[in-house]
């Protein structure tokens, strides 16, 4: 039961990690849209992956026995894979997340010049437009 719920947890992270390498690359070449597809089915993939993390945890937990003993050879064997995939997607993660902020820091940056845009000023007493209109605050 332990080492099916591992094996499958895995292939999620499998699944995550392979999104998650695919995000980078469409980052990189500015193909949002493939980026933007992708979100959906991480999310649920990650939900997957934290309910089969509290089934992993409950029946641990209800082995009650020593650190040493909790786990059969197989299942310390695909345990330390599954740790492994999780360092790697925590990794490209990671990655993914500089990347995408920032990409919207630069855009963010580049609106803001593109609009000019200045703070208001309440301050100014009389403006002036091209017409003979004279507004005063």
């Amino acid at each position: 039961m332990l080492l099916s719920k591992i094996n499958e947890a895995v292939k999620i992270l499998d699944k995550l990690i392979f999104l998650t390498k695919e995000d980078i690359k469409n980052i990189k070449i500015a193909n949002h849209d493939a980026v933007f597809s992708n979100t959906l089915p991480k999310e649920e993939l990650a939900q997957k992956f934290y309910r089969l993390k509290n089934e992993i945890d409950e029946i641990l937990v209800k082995r009650n026995k020593p650190i040493e003993e909790i786990f059969s050879k197989d299942e310390e064997i695909q345990f330390n894979i599954f740790r492994e995939k999780l360092n790697e997607f925590y990794f490209l993660h990671k990655k993914f997340s500089k990347l995408a902020l920032s990409v919207a820091n630069f855009y963010n940056v580049l609106l803001s010049k593109i609009k000019d845009e200045k703070p208001i000023d309440y301050s100014q007493k009389n403006i002036s437009f091209n017409s003979k209109i004279k507004i005063k605050a």
